[in-house]
């Protein structure tokens, strides 16, 4: 019996032949990945995308469940925030967040956050019960916020939004309570309003009308719809001279109530003190419409007509003095305009009369200087040619010249032995 025998060495390498052209009928097969055997490869960025997100989420899962350890809200806040980073479409993070600055007391903060919520779970089209939840924290933190009725109104505003997003007991025992607070809130501020007031009266009555336009001003801070407190704070304004701030103490008291004659009664004392009289007549009127009885709203209308007829009357003065003022002004622009005339002609006869002035001067001075060339010119026969002056004493010379006898003295003791004339 043979033994079979194995070939120790290398097998020798073997060709493979390529494969047939694939024929037209043929599908084209897909390329391949070699590493990941036949996986298509324009699946593998979406997977590694996918596989990314993945670990993404199971991070950011990790981070809430560190988030909810009871009692440590900031490490909570920390850990919500690293978490919605991580994983952003899961608007639960936010709202964890919000919560934990509410259970801090840091409600404003909340109040962000759950804005941010909302916000985000609406582009996201998140679940209608997450966004209530974030309604529901903001709610609770604006009520916790509020010093006042008025700050109740954006809680209860917040709560019922939430509701429509999502009923809950909890959002609905919430918004009940929000409203009795604005309730009790409002009734506290009408009884603190009523104190300012009564005790801005009081001031009022005393002419301390700086004192008392305080009072009205913190009566209107507790209750500002009562248009009384305007009308009375108009009135200290109005002493105190400032007009603009009267006016519109007056404005809101008559919008808060169109039918308060009050309102009307300052309004049309600001508008006459302006003089503005016949704005203030017609205010007047409107208030007279409700309150009819009213002896004061006569008054301002009596003083109204008087001013009126006052500067009805000025003005027509003013038109009588301006019509006699032109006519008196046309008769004396006339006659400066005859006198123009006179002056002018005048002037025109002086120039001329001073051009024949001048030129019978200019030949009078003319006349007169030859005259004096005339008489002051000497015959050069009487000169003396030594002191070129008029000789008094004059002397024959040797020379054939007429000299003055002392030049001629002074002549030869200064050593000249010669002729001035002739030099020899």
């Amino acid at each position: 019996m043979k033994k079979s025998t194995v070939a120790v060495g290398p097998t020798p390498h073997r060709r493979t032949p390529p494969p047939p052209p694939p024929s037209p009928s043929t599908p084209r097969r897909r390329a391949t990945n070699p590493l990941h055997g036949s996986r298509p490869l324009h699946r593998r960025g979406a997977t590694e995308a996918n596989e990314q997100m993945r670990r993404k989420k199971e991070k950011a899962q990790r981070e809430k469940e560190a988030g909810d350890d009871k009692g440590r809200y900031k490490r909570g806040v920390e850990h919500y925030a690293r978490a919605a980073a991580l994983d952003p479409g899961d608007i639960s993070l936010p709202i964890k967040c919000a919560k934990s600055y509410f259970d801090m007391d840091q409600y404003e903060e909340c109040v962000r956050r759950c804005d941010e919520a909302v916000e985000r779970g609406r582009e996201l089209r998140s679940k209608k019960s997450l966004v209530a939840q974030a309604l529901f924290w903001k709610g609770t933190a604006l009520l916790n916020l509020a010093d006042c009725a008025s700050d109740c109104k954006a809680a209860i505003r917040a709560l019922k939004q939430s509701l429509h997003e999502h009923y809950n007991k909890a959002t609905e025992a919430n918004l009940d309570r929000a409203e009795n607070a604005m309730e009790e809130l409002e009734e506290l501020e009408k009884e603190a309003a009523k104190h300012h007031r009564d005790k801005g009266k009081e001031l009022l009555s005393q002419k301390k009308y700086k004192e008392a336009a305080i009072q009205f001003t913190k009566a209107i801070k507790k209750n500002a719809l009562n248009p009384r407190n305007f009308s009375d704070r108009a009135k200290c304004r109005i002493e105190l001279n400032a007009l603009a701030e009267g006016l519109e103490d007056a404005d809101k008291s008559i919008e808060l109530d169109p039918t308060f004659w009050k309102g009307y009664l300052r309004k049309g004392e600001v508008q006459f003190l302006m003089h503005n009289y016949e704005d203030a007549m017609t205010t007047y009127l409107d208030g007279l419409k409700y309150g009819p009885q009213k002896t004061t709203i006569y008054d301002g209308i009596k003083r109204c007509l008087e001013q009126i007829k006052m500067a009805k009357d000025r003005d027509d003065r003013a038109k009588d003095l301006w019509e006699a003022f032109k006519k008196s002004s046309s008769s004396q622009v006339e006659k400066l305009m005859m006198q123009r005339d006179v002056v002018t002609v005048e002037l025109k006869s002086a120039k001329e009369r001073n051009a024949n002035l001048e030129q019978q001067l200019s030949e009078q001075i003319g006349r007169i200087e030859r005259l004096l060339s005339i008489q002051n010119s000497e015959p050069p026969h009487f000169i003396c040619p030594i002191s070129q002056e008029v000789m008094s004493d004059p002397h024959f010379a040797a020379d054939g010249h007429t000299y003055e006898a002392e030049h001629i003295r002074k002549w030869l003791n200064d050593g000249h032995d010669t002729s001035p004339m002739t030099n020899d």
